[in-house]
């Protein structure tokens, strides 16, 4: 066999080594192809609707159990924390925020919510804190607030960042390992406060 045959017979080989290796990199492999999927379904026969008193009455914006599994507690447009205490008892009141009054800030046909949240706060954020059991509030117009374990009057504890006002506080989540308190506000950055500056 001559040189040239040889090197033809290898450019043959190696022509065809390569489309065979772009043959088999090119086809569909049935492993690599996503399996077909179906829509979960969602059974709803364990669900429950917990309806608000009062037609003027709105919310939830956020929901939160406490450590004990008790709950819902939710915010409502009245400026109120509400908990749900089963069917016999029904929503009580758990926590409201400074200034709150339930003449002024119960809406009306001639008040609506809009016009009340000013004043009385709106409750969009909760999340407690697992050890301690406090509350922690993300209120769109008053700030970041926390009422203690068992609720009552909570406290302001956050409504400026280096002097400017917060503008719409509406999220909050508690790291339950180091107790630290994040929050954002819509109309700023994110913020963090360590949950143990929080105290004083």
């Amino acid at each position: 066999m001559g040189i040239g045959r040889e090197k033809k017979l290898l450019d043959t080989m190696a022509s065809s080594c390569i489309a065979l290796l772009l043959m088999l990199l090119l086809l569909p492999c049935a492993q690599a192809r996503p399996a077909p999927t179906t829509a979960a379904t969602i059974d709803g026969s364990r669900s429950e609707h917990l309806t608000l008193r009062g037609p003027f009455l709105r919310g939830p914006e956020s929901v939160a159990f406490d450590g004990n599994g008790a709950g819902p507690y939710s915010g409502v447009s009245d400026g109120r924390i509400l908990k749900w205490n089963g069917k016999a008892l029904g929503w009580t009141t758990y926590a409201y925020g400074p200034g709150y009054n339930q003449k002024t800030c119960t809406a009306s046909k001639l008040r609506p919510a809009e016009l009340t949240e000013k004043m009385c706060g709106r409750p969009l954020g909760l999340r407690f804190n697992l050890k301690t059991g406090d509350l922690y509030i993300a209120d769109a117009y008053k700030g970041l607030m926390r009422v203690e374990a068992g609720g009552g009057k909570a406290t302001v504890l956050v409504n400026e960042a280096d002097g400017v006002p917060l503008r719409f506080t509406n999220g909050v989540d508690i790291d339950q390992v180091t107790g630290e308190v994040f929050f954002t506000d819509s109309s700023i950055l994110a913020r963090t406060i360590r949950g143990h500056n929080m105290r004083g």
